[in-house]
């Protein structure tokens, strides 16, 4: 068995990057020895298996600052002004640019201080860690270097037109992973990339044993999201949809709950509590864990998920949702097609406004019948794409097959 390194964001500090948690476990099986660098750390850590090991070296000796200032002494920073001069007319993309450039020659330094080149070299995310292993690729030694890639670190239409040094780190890379045919397709179209360089691997979850039951009474209806908060999620208008709904709908008590937390909660519980009425209760419920999740899922009736983001790669929220017979209600962007269809959900447009979101979810209020027939089509879906143990087997496989 192989040893691999694994780059995070943060993982297994704090809550995020929560779908890590059922993808280390079977890393763990498949490779003699686990490490996670993380590029950030805070004071709480989730548990890791056996022969899982975090290295803090990295996180502890960088900062922000420190990334800027490295960035400074690159040639690739102002190689890639030179090439994109549009990126100085934009403090984010500047900002996105400095923290990939400063980031992996950070990384570079420290996998060349620590680490042998026999290692499997993969980044969760497509970020400045895989410019780090690039870098050790080019000038300390040879190396098999994998990632994955989402959403947000994938499309250009939610990153200001612009993600640094693409095609300089696909040309030596190994192989991308991407979630979902759509992100495939994208970087082919973007890029010209190799198509022996794109393989799909779809994320999962593991099998609970639940059925999520439906509110019982006619005049109830549940709604649950589950995503972090920030703007791409539009959060604020699944608020206001559900305002929209409970006004042409009064005979039906809505319920809503949010899963999920994030820099904007305290301005939308506000704005939530300011458009509750006698029959729409919303309620933040802030970040879970994925076995406290699907605990809600367990012991709550809900009737529906629903996800209004303006950009998503394949969500493994939908997934959790699907394992547990809850239809999906939701906006067709990214690889949200090849997950939600009218069988198992509710797919709109992807330019579906406000009031069409509104009309959407009241067909959904007003027709439960309808609904409860997509639930055993929802577990169907989980069941046939989406199962942990063949999706995550099957990409362990194929990064010691590869390497």
């Amino acid at each position: 068995m192989k040893d691999i390194i694994i780059f995070t964001v943060s993982y297994p500090y704090g809550t995020k990057e929560q779908f890590l948690e059922t993808e280390i476990k079977y890393l763990s099986q498949h490779f003699k020895k686990v490490i996670v660098i993380p590029a950030y750390i805070s004071k709480e850590a989730r548990g890791v298996p056996a022969n899982v090991s975090v290295d803090t070296v990295f996180a502890e000796k960088n900062s922000n600052l420190h990334f800027f200032m490295s960035s400074l002494f690159s040639k690739y920073l102002y190689k890639e002004l030179a090439k994109h001069p549009f990126v100085l007319l934009s403090l984010a993309r500047l900002s996105k640019l400095f923290s990939f450039i400063g980031k992996g020659r950070s990384l570079y330094k420290h996998l060349k201080n620590y680490y042998d080149h026999e290692y499997i070299f993969y980044s969760y995310w497509f970020n400045g860690s895989v410019f780090g292993c690039y870098l050790y690729d080019k000038y300390a030694h040879e190396i098999s270097f994998y990632t994955r890639v989402h959403g947000s670190d994938l499309y250009l239409e939610v990153n200001k037109n612009y993600l640094p040094l693409r095609p300089l780190i696909l040309s030596k890379i190994k192989k991308v992973f991407t979630i979902s045919e759509h992100g495939k397709e994208y970087l082919q179209r973007h890029y010209q990339v190799n198509e022996n360089k794109l393989k799909v691997s779809r994320l999962g979850t593991q099998e609970q044993n639940i059925s999520t039951l439906m509110s019982r009474e006619p005049s109830e209806f549940c709604i649950v999201s589950c995503s972090h908060i920030s703007p791409v999620k539009r959060i604020d208008m699944l608020i206001k949809a559900l305002s929209i709904v409970a006004k042409n709908n009064l005979e039906i008590n809505i319920k809503w709950v949010h899963i999920g937390s994030g820099k904007e909660q305290k301005v939308l519980e506000g704005l939530a509590f300011s458009m509750s009425s006698e029959n729409l209760k919303m309620n933040f419920l802030g970040g879970m864990s994925n076995k406290d999740i699907f605990e809600y899922y367990k012991t709550h009736d809900i009737d529906l998920f629903v996800n209004v983001s303006r950009s998503e790669g394949l969500p493994v929220t939908f997934m959790e949702a699907f394992n547990c017979g809850i239809p999906v209600f939701a906006i067709d962007n990214g690889g949200i097609s090849e997950i939600v269809n009218n069988d198992n959900g509710i797919l709109l447009k992807h330019d579906s406004s406000l009031e069409q979101i509104a009309s959407g979810l009241s067909d959904c209020i007003r027709n439960k019948d309808e609904l409860f027939s997509k639930k055993c089509v929802a577990r169907t879906t989980w069941e046939k794409s989406y199962n942990a143990d063949s999706n995550y087997i099957k990409f362990c496989k194929e990064l010691n097959e590869n390497d």
